[in-house]
C-alpha cells in the first residue's frame, strides 16, 4: 500500500464520527471505529471465551469433520460489537483500515486472510468453527449469529491479533468483515450488500471461583432422589483435558463417596456449553471423562465402577444464550448406573 493510501485509511479511523448506536453500545476503549459508522449489535461478558483461528480453516467433507488448524483460545473480560459500515465502502477498505488501526496501537497481526485464502472450500467454516455457529442460534433470537450466515464469501475478510501490555495482561481481538447477506438484512433490518464489522476483544484475565465443593453426603442425597448429582468443582483450562489441581476438594468428596458405597457405580458424564462444534465438543468432554476416572482410579477407586461418557451440549442444564448459563452447562455429572458395566 502506498503511504498516502496509508495514511488515509489511519485517517478513516481516527474520527470519532459514527450514527446513531443502539442503547447501552460502546466502543472497545482501545480499538476505534471506521469513520461513519454505528453499532448495531452490542455484547459484554465478564467472563467469556474467544477463538482465534491462526492458519485457513478447512472442513474435510470426505472425513465430515474440520482439519486440524492453528488456533488460540482465550478466556476473560469479553465484547462483542456489530459495526455497520456506512453505504459505499467495501470490505477491503475496511479491512485495511482495521490492520493499520491495530497495528497503529501496537497489536500484532497474528492471521489475515480474505475470500478463498481463509475458507479454501467456500463453506461456513469460520463462521461455524471459529464463532460457533449453530442449527439451534442460526435464528432470529440470536441476531449475532443469525447476521453471519450467507455472506458473500469472496468478500470477507478476518483479522486475528494480540496486544501485551507492558504491566502484564493481554489483550487478543478478532474482526471480521462481510458483505450482508438476506440474513444480515433480516437479523438487523438492513439493505443487503451492507458491509458489517464483528470486532472481538478478550482481555485475559482468572476466573473468579464462585462454584462451591459438594460433599460426599450430599452427593450421596442427590443420587438417592434423582440418579445423579450435578458438579461445577472440578476444573479444567480452556479447550483442555487435564484436571486442574483446584479440582482436588471434589475428586476427595468423589472418593469419600465411592468408598462409603461400594456397590455403586457410576457413570461419569462430561458436559460442556456450546461455543464451538457439537463433534469437537463431544470429543472434548468425553477426555475430560476420561481423566477424571483417571484421577479417580488413581485414589484407589476400581476402574470398573466408573465408565466416562462426553455427552457435548446435547443435554443442557440451562440456555446457552448468555454467559450465565453456560457456566451452568460446563459440569460433570456422576449418574448411577444399576447393576456393573
Amino acid at each position: 500500500m502506498k503511504p498516502s493510501c496509508v495514511l488515509l485509511a489511519l485517517l478513516s479511523l481516527a474520527l470519532p464520527v459514527h450514527g446513531k448506536d443502539v442503547a447501552g453500545a460502546k466502543d472497545d476503549p482501545v480499538i476505534k471505529r471506521y469513520e461513519g459508522s454505528e453499532i448495531i449489535w452490542y455484547g459484554q461478558k465478564n467472563y467469556d471465551a474467544l477463538r482465534l483461528a491462526l492458519e485457513p480453516v478447512v472442513f474435510n467433507y470426505n472425513e465430515q469433520k474440520f482439519d486440524p488448524y492453528k488456533k488460540i483460545e482465550v478466556e476473560g473480560r469479553k465484547a462483542t460489537i456489530y459495526y455497520r459500515i456506512p453505504d459505499g465502502v467495501g470490505t477491503l477498505e475496511v479491512a485495511r483500515n482495521y490492520e493499520n488501526e491495530l497495528k497503529e496501537k501496537g497489536f500484532e497481526i497474528l492471521f489475515s486472510a480474505a475470500g478463498d485464502d481463509l475458507e479454501h472450500n467456500r463453506g461456513d467454516n469460520v463462521i461455524t468453527e471459529i464463532y460457533g455457529l449453530t442449527p439451534a442460534n442460526a435464528n432470529a433470537g440470536h441476531p449475532d449469529m443469525l447476521s453471519l450466515t450467507q455472506p458473500d464469501r469472496s468478500k470477507s475478510h478476518y483479522i486475528s491479533a494480540k496486544l501485551s501490555r507492558p504491566g502484564g495482561g493481554e489483550v487478543y481481538a478478532s474482526v471480521f468483515i462481510i458483505e450482508g447477506g438476506f440474513a444480515a438484512a433480516s437479523a438487523f433490518k438492513i439493505p443487503e450488500k451492507t458491509t458489517l464489522v464483528r470486532l472481538d476483544a478478550c482481555e485475559t484475565k482468572a476466573m473468579e471461583q464462585k462454584m462451591v465443593t459438594v460433599s460426599a453426603t450430599e452427593m450421596e442425597k442427590s443420587i438417592s432422589e434423582s440418579g445423579k448429582v450435578a458438579l461445577y468443582g472440578i476444573y479444567f483450562d480452556f479447550n483442555k483435558a487435564d484436571v486442574k489441581p483446584e479440582s482436588e476438594p471434589t475428586l476427595a468428596e468423589i472418593t469419600k463417596l465411592m468408598q462409603g458405597k461400594p456397590a455403586l457405580n457410576v457413570l461419569v458424564v462430561g458436559h460442556t456449553d456450546a461455543v464451538g462444534s457439537f463433534e469437537s465438543n463431544k470429543t472434548l468432554s468425553q477426555r475430560r471423562a476420561e481423566a477424571i476416572v483417571a484421577a479417580l482410579r488413581g485414589k484407589g477407586i476400581e476402574s470398573k465402577r466408573l465408565f466416562p461418557v462426553g455427552v457435548s451440549f446435547a443435554a443442557p442444564f440451562a440456555t446457552n444464550a448468555n454467559e450465565e448459563g453456560r457456566a451452568k452447562n460446563r459440569r460433570v455429572e456422576l449418574v448411577e448406573m444399576q447393576g456393573t458395566h
